[in-house]
C-alpha cells in the first residue's frame, strides 16, 4: 500500500532539507507518542547507513522497530527503510526546487506486510486511507510552515541590517 503527499514550501531547498531531515525532532515526536527510539551507534551527523532501534505501540501491543537510512542525497532525497513488527515500511522524502525560494516536498510511504497481524493492521490502514493521508498532509504542512516562518525571520533580520 502506498501513500503520497506533497507540499510547496516558500523557502530555499537547503533550508527545507535541513528541517525535514532534523531527526532529533522526529525522534522527540515519536517519543512523545509513546515510542522508544534509540540511535544505533550514537551517530550525530545524518548520513546514509545511520539507524535506529526501538519499540512502538500499534493496536495496543508493543512491536519492535528497526529503521535505517538507505539512500541519502543531500538536499534532494532521503529514503528510510524500516520494519515494525511484521510490516516493512519505506519512507521517501524528495525535495525539488521550483524557484530559488520555493521547494516542493514529496513524501511517499509504502507499506507491505509479512505476517497475519501486520496484514490486519494494513487492512485497517486501507479502510482509513483518507484519514492517514490527512495526517501525513498535516505533518508536512506543519513542518513546511515552521521552515517558512524561520525563513521569513531570517530575511527580516537581514533586511534590518
Amino acid at each position: 500500500m502506498k501513500f503520497k503527499v506533497s507540499e510547496d514550501v516558500d523557502a530555499p531547498q537547503a533550508m527545507v532539507w535541513a528541517k525535514f531531515v532534523d531527526f532529533t525532532a522526529l525522534e522527540d515526536d515519536a517519543r512523545g507518542r509513546g515510542a522508544t527510539v534509540t540511535r544505533v551507534g550514537n551517530w550525530t551527523d545524518t548520513a546514509e547507513g545511520v539507524a535506529w532501534r526501538g519499540d512502538v505501540t500499534a493496536r495496543g501491543k508493543s512491536r519492535p522497530l528497526a529503521a535505517k537510512v538507505t539512500r541519502f542525497a543531500p538536499e534532494d532525497l532521503c529514503l528510510i527503510e524500516s520494519r515494525i513488527g511484521g510490516m516493512n515500511c519505506s519512507y521517501e522524502m524528495t525535495f525539488v526546487p521550483l524557484a530559488t525560494e520555493v521547494t516542493r516536498v514529496a513524501l511517499v510511504l509504502e507499506l507491505s506486510a509479512d505476517t497475519l497481524t501486520a496484514r490486519l493492521l494494513l487492512q485497517t490502514l486501507k479502510l482509513a486511507r483518507g484519514r492517514v493521508l490527512q495526517r501525513m498532509q498535516a505533518v508536512i504542512a506543519r513542518q513546511g510552515n515552521a521552515v517558512e516562518a524561520a525563513h521569513r525571520r531570517q530575511k527580516a533580520s537581514l533586511t534590518k541590517r
